[in-house]
């Protein structure tokens, strides 16, 4: 089982770019080379708090740039939609979430 850590060992922003913190990040899953292959797998996520992601989907990538084939395309998209949709619904971390789905759940 992964620990708080792990995960936020596994998942880095979405932009290579990126600095600091914002609110609901879009990240991506991209395991480090070992001396055989790189993993070409991708997972994206919105992450909510240390430790705390919303898988938003995944893609095999093999370009360097997501904007390069529409599969990819279409997971950017997703991103930003879930990342537009939780904060017109005031969810911006792992409790407000929380709150968003004991609320709806009711």
């Amino acid at each position: 089982m992964l620990d708080v850590d792990d995960l936020n060992k596994v998942f880095r922003p979405l932009d290579n770019m990126s600095t600091g913190m914002n609110v609901l990040n879009k990240e991506k899953t991209r395991p480090g080379s070992s001396s055989r292959h790189v993993s070409w797998l991708r997972l994206y996520a919105i992450k909510l708090d240390d430790g705390k992601f919303l898988i938003t989907g995944g893609a095999i990538k093999l370009t360097h740039k997501m904007e390069e084939r529409e599969h990819t395309t279409a997971e950017l998209r997703k991103l930003e939609n879930v990342r537009n949709f939780l904060m017109a619904e005031s969810v911006y971390d792992a409790i407000s979430f929380d709150d968003y789905i004991e609320f709806d759940s009711i």
